[in-house]
């Protein structure tokens, strides 16, 4: 165990003793990458009588590619407890410093493991199975009753039919901040998405906001949990739909979102579970808007990298190589609507 690990793992223990009026020590520690939103780790807490429980730390980072709430994770977990949108159990929020020197969530580890989103034999041969559950859990989030969501949640946000707006203002805002060079692509995207918004939703509902393979657990033929729900938000249920069929969680075979079940397939478990139709224009408006959401995402992975206030390696290849994938994804849907491109 490295020297801040260690200093870490005491410090917890020390917290997480005090806070169930028991005595802890630290069997194990283990920093879980892949992600870069939080400094996440897996840890063994032992009791005195020999118990382990198992648990998973999520703290703030100094550096963050996206501005997200600690509150809205927390949050958009709470909801789902107990329900048939599989979650950890959340156990407690802290807000301050002062315990381990970072704001914190803690919460059950699950069993289950999740998969690179550019592995395309991860859920084999389960993928069947692994993808009705995927595109139901996914209808299950839509289906959420949003009346349980107080007006002043960090999750609320826009509750009219302009979430579209708002969510491509934020993420445009994103791009102008943090690009650092010219994106002709991504700007060209930007111009049609703005001349051609979409229809107003029929619904307004809970939006997962980065729904794909990758932020999922699984066992077998069992995804056992949805995670990195730091993005939640009220808004089109298209949003999440289109996300979760992004090409970029396919790219080799881009009929299988997320290299589990046919396109259409999934599209249609998705309708059939929550009773909701889709206009194909503005379902093709919000598949564009996810290429230049991922590009914003990417962009900002590359300004940390490059100005040296995070130089996680997954930094440096998220602006690489899915930054070059969704400037693809553009030309090839914009090829559908602007054929001399």
């Amino acid at each position: 165990m490295q020297r801040d690990q260690k200093i870490l793992a005491d410090r917890f223990a020390g917290y997480f003793s005090k806070f169930k009026a028991q005595e802890f020590t630290c069997k194990n520690i283990e920093r879980v990458f892949g992600g870069a939103s939080r400094e996440t780790y897996r840890v063994t807490l032992m009791e005195e009588g020999g118990e382990e429980i198992k648990l998973i730390l999520r703290m703030i980072q100094d550096s963050g590619l996206i501005d997200t709430k600690q509150e809205t994770e927390y949050e958009a977990y709470s909801l789902f407890q107990d329900s048939d949108v599989p979650v950890p159990k959340v156990i407690k929020m802290e807000q301050s410093k002062e315990h381990i020197g970072k704001p914190f969530i803690v919460m059950s580890e699950l069993n289950g493991q999740a998969a690179s989103p550019f592995d395309k034999e991860a859920y084999k041969p389960f993928q069947q199975e692994i993808g009705v559950q995927f595109w139901t859990i996914l209808a299950n989030i839509t289906n959420f009753n949003i009346s349980n969501i107080s007006s002043d949640s960090s999750i609320a946000g826009v509750k009219g039919n302009k979430s579209w707006k708002k969510e491509l203002d934020y993420w445009v805002s994103v791009i102008r901040e943090d690009c650092i060079g010219a994106e002709p692509i991504l700007e060209m995207a930007i111009r049609y998405l703005y001349k051609n918004y979409p229809k107003d939703s029929s619904k307004i509902s809970l939006v997962h906001g980065d729904f794909r393979s990758g932020n999922f657990l699984f066992r077998e033929e069992k995804i056992t949990g949805i995670l990195d729900w730091e993005m939640a938000h009220l808004g089109d249920p298209l949003e999440d739909l289109s996300w979760a069929l992004s090409s970029i969680w396919c790219w080799e075979e881009k009929n299988r979102p997320a290299y589990l079940i046919e396109r259409e397939v999934g599209i249609d478990i998705w309708k059939k579970n929550t009773g909701l139709s889709i206009d194909e224009e503005s379902l093709f408006w919000w598949e564009l808007f996810s290429c230049v959401k991922g590009l914003a995402i990417w962009i900002s992975a590359g300004q940390e990298f490059q100005s040296g206030r995070n130089t996680d390696p997954i930094n440096l290849f998220s602006a690489w190589i899915p930054g070059d994938i969704h400037s693809q994804a553009i030309l090839d849907l914009l090829e559908t609507r602007v054929p001399y491109l």
